[in-house]
């Protein structure tokens, strides 16, 4: 995380030498009970983006914390995750004195670098309207499209809550003034609102396993599959030689059921050389380009 412009950024305004702390908030919802689909909650964990990440993927370094279950409901998640994290303003202004492993007292200011979640979550945190992007301004039926879109920011949707708060009178008219510029009508005061160096828009990282694996690689497969049939797919993953690191699949693909995103990153490790000699060198080139993102 260290490698990004972003930490440069914020670290240029910092008084000198005081350190960052990038603060990487994630949230999932979560069934409650296996007895009641209802029940649900959005469990809410943070981390910093000073540890490095294969420490912080692993449970037993505990190296990100459980910090509370939040209501589904839309007003009361920012309500909570607002009071939640309201210790973190006033350290994200002044900074905290913190003892490192080396014994020296360090000038700390923890600024929120990453909200973690799924879409729908997405959504929920920026306050964008549902079927948007919470990144850039492109609108549902512009998602396609290759243009590129101007950048959603913080002040921009704070702009057009208050807008609405001003110019209408009921919650209706408020969720139809939101809606009508693809933002979220369902909440007047979002939860990162005055926090320093901060912007919501920004912190939203890509959803690896949604988007990615079983999004982008998914269509990948199903490119494949137009190109040869499933026999000649599973015939050429079986002959694939046994790799170090790598799972070799016995059966092929057609059989496998529910692929969660391990399975779906073991596959795609082996999925360029099963076409060669089947397609074209662009497609080869094409594929690899794709691959290579994920």
């Amino acid at each position: 995380m260290w490698s990004g412009r972003w930490w440069h950024a914020i670290q240029d305004r910092l008084p000198d030498g005081a350190s960052v702390a990038p603060v990487i908030i994630a949230s999932d919802k979560t069934q409650l009970t296996r007895f009641s689909a209802s029940k649900s909650a959005y469990p809410v964990y943070l981390t910093l983006g000073n540890i490095p990440r294969a420490m912080r993927r692993k449970p037993g370094q505990h190296a990100c914390i459980l910090i509370g279950y939040l209501s589904v409901d839309k007003v009361l998640f920012h309500e909570s995750l607002r009071i939640i994290l309201e210790p973190l303003k006033q350290a994200g202004r002044t900074g905290v004195e913190i003892t490192g492993g080396d014994g020296l007292v360090r000038l700390v200011f923890p600024i929120i670098a990453c909200y973690v979640a799924d879409y729908p979550e997405q959504c929920l945190a920026t306050c964008s309207k549902y079927g948007t992007c919470p990144k850039c301004k492109a609108r549902a039926d512009q998602l396609a499209e290759v243009q590129q879109f101007a950048r959603r920011t913080q002040s921009w949707t704070t702009s057009v809550i208050n807008e609405a708060n001003t110019n209408t009178n009921s919650n209706a008219a408020f969720r139809q003034h939101c809606m009508s510029q693809d933002v979220a009508g369902g909440v007047f005061e979002p939860f990162w609102l005055d926090f320093p160096l901060c912007d919501i828009h920004l912190a939203i990282t890509s959803d690896v396993l949604h988007q990615l694996y079983q999004g982008v690689f998914k269509h990948i497969v199903e490119w494949c599959q137009e190109l040869m049939d499933e026999e000649e797919l599973d015939r050429r993953i079986k002959a694939l030689p046994p790799c170090y690191g790598v799972r070799h699949f016995h059966n092929g693909w057609s059989g496998m059921g529910q692929i969660g995103g391990k399975e779906r990153k073991h596959m795609a490790r082996v999925l360029l050389g099963c076409l060669i000699g089947k397609v074209p060198r662009g497609v080869i080139q094409a594929y690899r380009s794709l691959l290579d993102f994920i």
